[in-house]
């Protein structure tokens, strides 16, 4: 049931079982699966239906530049899930193992305890089983299935059908009795009794507060957002906050680096298309990648990087816009732009017939042989404690919070291992008879200018990461909070390393973990 004032949510089920802050993508997920088991839950979303934003003036980035923390949030139902394309990737066992080499990098569970909930994940996300490993799919798709040397290898993203979780669990919300989401409501602090938090307090879009009780609290609302009302509330007098003296909370800071690091060039154009093109199994989308195997990951000291090959020809813009008007014709059903429909289909007309026959028949994403291709790299950033968020209270946006400072910084082993990634990945391919990358001299030099040139990827993580004690983190094993009986915290924010890959999926796959641990089944 989706409400806008306090007195619905109060008439609908009072005290809540969950209270979630944050109505995104990891909000919401937790807020339906919970519901599921029988528990009453509020999500409380500070922004409403329409997409919206951040004011300028509640943030400002005084380290590496940072354009996430312009465009890559969402004040909307549905967060930044309104934003991505519903890419899905899994993180590799040596992400959770830690390395020796690189501090900080272990984090308190194991693989071993995190592998089974990607199955659960995938299946509560519509995923059947036959598309859930990579192997699994790779016997339906390819002859044989593809092998590389230099300890490299092909791994599989898979991408949600419906990437809006707005829209995925719009019919849930709606019809559960025990789910309700209050809109327009922006949570502002916390009052507790001995470590229990017993109430969250929430100021509306009209300068209204309330007090929203309940059970258990569970901070959803994107890793910048989450330190930001951490930190404010830490600062607040009149409360004994658990977490006041924990240092920890807003450090270690991490993003993904992204951006181009070479010019591939096919020397077998059938079998190079064929393998590394974007397909379709069992009416689910599939984009194969590079990244070093797991045992190259624990044998020699790299950063975790994956690799991407970028199809760009004279009708990439003209298809991108046909996808996006088939996504708003289909989800959202605001059409607009028909004249700019007929003209990007008149550019892509000779293009349509291989287009569909690819499709359709192939079960393959069309690319023109004549596209020009590059290889994009991600690679996990180390784990530093001086990159971190931080709040300034003398500034304030018009609900009391503090602005919001972001300072991202870097480590010296991103250039080296993203120079040592594309070598493993040229040689692999020449290897194959496949195809040759040519590396840029900056990347090869190690050059400080090719790494200025990249940028992040929104994916922001860290800040609340997990950990044994409080010494070394916020949040323990089950995410919560240090100090506390009953707030957690879910998201990229919880996590010590960012691995090679988008942070989404992982975070589900805790949150599922968190689920089982707050309401198991019996």
């Amino acid at each position: 049931m989706i409400i806008e004032n306090i007195e619905d949510a109060e008439n609908a089920a009072f005290p809540y079982q969950t209270v979630i802050i944050g109505g995104g993508t990891v909000g919401l997920y937790a807020a339906v699966e919970l519901s599921k088991r029988g528990q009453s839950v509020l999500v409380i979303e500070s922004g409403g239906m329409e997409l919206g934003g951040f004011d300028p003036s509640t943030y400002a980035t005084t380290g590496l530049p940072h354009e996430g923390i312009r465009i890559g949030r969402s004040r909307s139902l549905g967060g930044t899930s309104n934003l991505w394309g519903g890419q899905l990737v899994e993180f590799q066992a040596v992400d959770f193992e830690g390395r020796d080499w690189l501090p900080d990098s272990k984090w308190p569970i194991r693989y071993e305890e995190i592998q089974p909930y990607y199955q659960k994940t995938y299946t509560n996300l519509g995923f059947i089983d036959e598309v859930q490993t990579d192997q699994r799919v790779f016997e339906k798709v390819f002859p044989e299935t593809p092998s590389f040397a230099e300890g490299v290898e092909m791994f599989l993203t898979r991408w949600l059908k419906v990437p809006s979780f707005a829209a995925a669990y719009a019919q849930e919300i709606q019809t559960r009795k025990n789910l309700s989401v209050l809109l327009h409501h922006s949570v502002v602090g916390f009052n507790s009794l001995k470590g229990k938090i017993t109430s969250v307090k929430a100021i509306n879009r009209h300068g209204e507060a309330c007090e929203i009780h309940g059970d258990r609290f569970i901070l959803a609302s994107g890793t910048i957002e989450i330190c930001r009302l951490m930190l404010h509330a830490a600062a607040t007098p009149g409360w004994d906050c658990p977490w006041r003296n924990n240092g920890n909370v807003g450090a270690y800071f991490q993003d993904h680096f992204v951006g181009r690091a070479g010019t591939v060039h096919p020397t077998d154009s059938r079998r190079f298309f064929n393998t590394f093109c974007n397909f379709l199994s069992a009416g689910y989308k599939f984009q194969p990648k590079l990244r070093l195997t797991n045992k190259t990951l624990e044998t020699i000291p790299i950063l975790n990087v994956q690799g991407t090959f970028c199809f760009e020809s004279s009708i990439s813009e003209n298809l991108v816009f046909l996808k996006q008007f088939l996504k708003a014709a289909v989800y959202s059903r605001k059409v607009t732009g028909v004249g700019d429909l007929f003209r990007n289909l008149l550019a892509c007309a000779k293009y349509l017939p291989p287009l569909m026959w690819k499709y359709v028949i192939e079960n393959r994403i069309f690319v023109p042989s004549s596209s020009k291709i590059s290889f994009g790299i991600q690679t996990e950033q180390a784990p530093i404690r001086e990159s971190k968020i931080t709040i300034d209270s003398s500034v304030k946006d018009p609900f009391g919070l503090p602005k919001v400072i972001l300072d991202w910084r870097h480590g010296d082993q991103e250039l080296s291992s993203i120079r040592d990634f594309v070598i493993r990945c040229d040689q692999a391919l020449r290897d194959a008879g496949l195809a040759s990358i040519t590396i840029p001299d900056e990347l090869m030099n190690l050059q400080p200018s090719f790494l200025a040139k990249l940028g992040d990827v929104y994916h922001q993580t860290g800040g609340c990461r997990m950990a044994e004690s409080e010494s070394d983190g916020v949040v323990d094993r089950d995410l919560r909070v240090f100090g506390t009986d009953n707030l957690y915290v879910i998201g990229a924010s919880t996590f010590r390393t960012t691995s090679n890959a988008n942070t989404t999926f992982v975070a589900l796959t805790l949150t599922s973990r968190l689920v089982d641990h707050l309401a198991p089944l019996e």
